[in-house]
């Protein structure tokens, strides 16, 4: 055979393969071009069987579905740590008031200690209400002889006002 004008490589083939198909070439010698037939582009010339698309489908909807799940398992994890988050917030604003109101118990109950001492109930007592330490002048005295029949009521009224 005759290698035509401006063609590299090896006139001599007459197939070429594409895939598992074996398409023909044409030989035009008189132009020096060897003319290749069209192939259909969306065919890659790989013969697929029924089973084996199915699989595949079956493969990118299973693909599909884990990248679904892996996307709602991070946003719940986001939500979750937001959630955390706000609650921790609450808990520290709730500690924040426990210890206001601890402090606010402590203060009253120093003040309750204070106000309840034995100094400062005579203070009150002589000031704000006028009372005294017996005298023996204030003081009555109950005579023993006195006839037990009688009321103490009755004699301390009697020593009273006589």
């Amino acid at each position: 055979m005759m290698q035509p004008q401006g063609c590299e490589g090896d006139a001599r083939m007459t197939n070429t393969i594409v895939g598992t198909q074996a398409i023909p070439a044409v030989n035009l010698s008189d132009t020096g071009v060897i003319a290749m037939p069209a192939v259909n582009p969306e065919s890659t010339g790989v013969r697929t069987f029924p089973a084996a698309r199915a699989r595949s489908r079956r493969a990118s909807r299973n693909m599909i579905l884990t990248m679904v799940a892996l996307m709602a398992a991070v946003f719940v994890l986001v939500g979750l740590s937001a959630y955390a988050a706000s609650i921790q917030h609450a808990n520290n604003v709730l500690a924040e008031e426990n210890a206001y109101l601890q402090a606010e118990i402590d203060s009253l109950n120093s003040r309750i200690v204070e106000e309840t001492k034995v100094t400062r109930v005579e203070e009150v007592a002589t000031k704000k209400y006028g009372m005294v330490y017996p005298t023996s002048d204030n003081c009555i005295v109950i005579n023993e002889k006195a006839e037990s029949s009688t009321d103490l009521a009755a004699s301390i009224r009697s020593e009273a006002y006589n």
